[in-house]
């Protein structure tokens, strides 16, 4: 990340670094050999061969288990304009998972394969809350030429960012004469670095001159999850579990405390949500870099904290009007959908056990 984009009173942050999708920190290395040094492969031929293995329907188990997590690797502007023409992802592929975000001025690709229940939360939830208080709010001229999208692919970028290619969890547009001017963005992280957001936040603020904030919502997840079972249906018998995945429902988990762990016999299929927290950024009118709008707003654990907001945050419209967000009932949410999003890994895990032990043929499955 460039150093000019600062947190009010903070010091500046620098790059993330590029990684894969199921990457975890380790704190030291041991010596390795000359051949388990060699250099992995380009990034170029990682994102292909993934590519190729997600659309038919070759994965390995560990890997279709994962898709949660983004696929992340560096590759060039021109690679990228090559590869989306090789799998053809501004065609009839454009408007379906996985999804795309390319950063030209990092040259990071990223690619999101599945939606997860915690992340769609965040996303429902300031959703509503936005067509909810507009409606109320807004005369019925300005209501009619806003927009709010989620999910939305957009290019076009300013600047630097030219090249880029970004897909809003939340956009507010509105129209000025004939064009869709982009407003407002929200970038919702789950598995994903803090580091890498705050890339996306700045692709936003600068590469969208009409874009005058955009809030980044981190979810975290304590451990970072792994499988906690090998992919043997077996281990059904063994452990009495259902073999199939529609007789599993979110009563057969167990949550511990308010947001997790969740767990299904003995084994986590959800950490404890340990934190999710929300920044607010803004452009400084002087120099027109990012910065951080007041502090860190924690969600998760829960505080008292309840940022109030103007209508002219969201929209270029003279309203003092003050709104805030009940967190309370995302609270709700989050502790009722945390046993879903335990169910989802469950069902991917019986999917790729089943494939395992020759259950399930892969010619039966649709390709993305």
């Amino acid at each position: 990340m460039s150093q000019d984009m600062h947190s009010e009173g903070s010091a500046s942050s620098l790059g993330s670094p590029i990684y894969r999708r199921h990457d975890s920190p380790t704190n030291s290395r041991p010596k390795q050999s000359a051949a388990a040094t060699k250099q992995p492969p380009a990034g170029i031929d990682q994102a292909r061969t993934f590519l190729q293995q997600l659309y038919n329907q070759r994965l390995g188990s560990r890997d279709y288990y994962d898709l949660e997590k983004p696929f992340i690797c560096r590759i060039s502007t021109l690679e990228w304009f090559g590869l989306c023409r090789e799998f053809d992802l501004d065609g009839a592929r454009s408007e379906r998972w996985p999804r795309f975000s390319y950063n030209s001025v990092t040259s990071t690709l990223k690619i999101y394969a599945m939606a997860s229940w915690l992340h769609e939360t965040v996303i429902s939830f300031i959703n509503k809350y936005f067509w909810t208080t507009f409606e109320r709010a807004l005369p019925t001229h300005i209501f009619d030429d806003v927009q709010i999208t989620t999910g939305l692919k957009m290019n076009g970028f300013a600047a630097e960012y030219r090249d880029s290619t970004k897909v809003a969890d939340i956009g507010i547009f509105m129209t000025n004469n004939t064009r869709n001017e982009l407003r407002w963005a929200l970038e919702v992280g789950f598995s994903e670095k803090y580091d890498d957001l705050r890339e996306d936040i700045r692709l936003w603020l600068i590469g969208n001159p009409t874009c005058s904030m955009a809030v980044l919502v981190n979810i975290t997840e304590s451990p970072i999850h792994q499988c906690p079972l090998d992919f043997d249906l077996d281990l059904c018998d063994e452990l009495g579990m259902p073999q199939d995945g529609d007789q599993m429902t979110e009563e057969h988990f167990t949550l511990h405390g308010d947001y997790g762990p969740v767990e299904f016999k003995g084994h986590q299929w959800v950490g404890q949500i340990s934190e999710v927290y929300l920044e607010i950024w803004t452009r400084n009118p002087r120099t027109g870099v990012p910065r951080r709008r007041g502090g860190r707003i924690s969600i998760v654990p829960p505080t008292n904290q309840s940022p109030q907001f103007q209508l002219a945050d969201f929209l270029p419209i003279d309203n003092p009007q003050m709104t805030s967000f009940n967190w309370d009932v995302l609270r709700t949410k989050l502790k009722t959908n945390i046993l879903s999003h335990a169910l989802l890994r469950y069902r991917a895990w019986l999917h790729e056990s089943r494939k395992c032990a020759g259950v399930v043929d892969d010619s039966s499955h649709r390709p993305l």
